[in-house]
């Protein structure tokens, strides 16, 4: 079966099909696949029979400190998110040995904005009954972090719908979601919204600025974000609810998070740090 990546995540969701447990034949598997294997498991009440020592452990809740890989976490609400980003953010910093500590600061508050925005999506819009699954892992070679949050929720299209009624299909709900100060909710605060649509934009527009990666499933549609490029794929096995996977490259960093924040985000609104943005 080979390697089970971000680059070929489509090929392998076959696997996926109701109460299939045979997870076997893996030499080596990414984050992505993890966190969806955990979702699929706990959503199928099954138990699933895996060969792959690293991949076992990871399923059957054996994580070990000191690894350059993050325990599998599982978030319901938006209770103790702010507690779990700054775990997974401490575990992959760990990693980063050799950066002086202006960009080691910088590394920290680029990744724990990216994972704790990711999770608040989960938390705000899935509406999944298992809740969402998230890791992450550090790659020594090229330095770089891939993150994963995934859901068995209702997905992109059903969400904007709700605020877009001209949006006709996943791709469409999905490409909505990136541009800036574009929201799902109609949820209130203090008569205003209370997501401002950051979320997703602010994780494309960080990973544009240094040379990272993306992949979104909604349902039975994937989109691809590399080198510039945009790659649609619709899914002959289509997951259940969404998964947003990233890999982020620590060395391209050019400005610091709260350079990033008023020029990127705030540039159009009021410079408010304690505001709630999707």
């Amino acid at each position: 079966m080979g390697n089970i990546t971000i680059s070929n995540i489509e090929d392998y969701l076959y696997l996926f099909k109701s109460k299939n447990d045979q997870f076997n034949g893996m030499s080596w598997v990414e984050p992505i696949f993890i966190a969806m294997t955990r979702a699929y498991q706990n959503e199928e009440q099954i138990k699933i029979f895996i060969e792959n020592d690293y991949f076992k452990n990871m399923i059957e809740y054996t994580f070990q400190k000191g690894k350059t890989y993050s325990p599998v976490e599982r978030i319901y609400d938006r209770n103790g998110l702010e507690k779990i980003s700054s775990h997974l953010t401490s575990i992959m910093l760990k990693n980063f040995t050799d950066l002086k500590e202006v960009d080691l600061r910088d590394l920290r508050d680029y990744l724990q904005y990216l994972f704790l925005e990711l999770m608040n999506n989960v938390a705000d819009h899935s509406h999944s009954e298992v809740g969402g699954y998230v890791m992450t892992q550090y790659y020594p070679r090229n330095k770089k972090v891939q993150f994963v949050v995934v859901d068995r929720g209702v997905a992109f299209l059903k969400n904007m719908k709700l605020n877009f009624s001209d949006i006709n299909n996943e791709e469409e709900a999905i490409k909505k979601a990136l541009e800036k100060g574009v929201t799902s909710t109609v949820q209130k605060m203090y008569q205003q919204e209370k997501n401002a649509g950051f979320g997703l934009y602010a994780m494309f527009e960080i990973l544009k600025m240094t040379g990272g990666k993306f992949v979104i499933i909604s349902n039975d549609t994937l989109i691809r974000y590399e080198n510039g490029n945009f790659e649609t794929k619709i899914l002959s096995h289509p997951w259940k609810g969404v998964v947003v996977s990233f890999e982020f490259f620590e060395a391209n960093i050019d400005y610091d998070m709260d350079y990033f924040k008023r020029n990127y985000l705030w540039s159009e609104i009021i410079d408010d740090e304690d505001e709630d943005y999707f």
